[in-house]
């Protein structure tokens, strides 16, 4: 499972103190790139949203597509973008689907995103993991809740915010932080281990 980190003291933190895990498996700003705000002032700033992402291309991994652009009509040309794996957030099953789609169809690495703010989608977790048939995106993870559910559902990857790692008190203590953030790294990587154990263990069996 991919961790992504927004541009955040987090993200900073994690290059300065932490950068053995950096790719392994944790992916702060700008190689995950999310700048939220940039998308809210208008219905057109998405085009300044990839605009900024096609200067930064050489250094970002993954970006979470903008909300509900269709790709054929972007006034953007998103060829330049072509090595970034794109999160797209499902606000709707019935609309938002055709947006990964048409991405594919342009060759485009796909992540479908799942928000963790109900308020923020049309549907259940349910709904979506009988949807979705590809790469699935934990979108938000700041409770352990969520980060159990995305872990419990095999989601590929996740973005946290830092409340996942505690309070605003403990996150200011640096050695502390490394801490909670290497636990983070070690449940992540428990977690595939043991599914491989047990999926080893039923090949196995049906070999006897």
């Amino acid at each position: 499972m991919i961790i992504g980190i927004g541009k955040s003291p987090l993200s900073y933190f994690v290059w300065k103190y932490m950068s053995e895990y950096v790719c392994n498996p944790l992916y702060p700003y700008p190689l995950f790139y999310d700048a939220k705000g940039d998308l809210l002032t208008s219905k057109l700033a998405y085009i300044g949203y990839l605009r900024k992402l096609q200067v930064k291309r050489n250094e970002v991994r993954i970006a979470v597509y903008p909300d509900y652009v269709l790709p054929h009509k972007a006034r953007v040309n998103l060829s330049p973008l072509n090595s970034i794996e794109f999160v797209v957030p499902i606000h709707s099953l019935e609309n938002d689907m055709v947006i990964v789609e048409e991405l594919k169809s342009l060759g485009f690495k796909v992540y479908y995103g799942y928000a963790s703010d109900s308020r923020y989608r049309s549907y259940t977790l349910n709904d979506f993991l009988r949807a979705v048939k590809g790469r699935k995106w934990y979108l938000g993870v700041s409770t352990r809740h969520e980060l159990e559910e995305a872990l419990r559902y095999d989601f590929d990857g996740i973005d946290i915010t830092g409340y996942v790692l505690g309070r605003n008190k403990d996150r200011k203590n640096s050695s502390l932080l490394k801490e909670r953030v290497k636990e983070l790294i070690i449940k992540v990587k428990q977690k595939r281990i043991t599914d491989f154990t047990v999926f080893h263990i039923a090949e196995v069996r049906k070999g006897l």
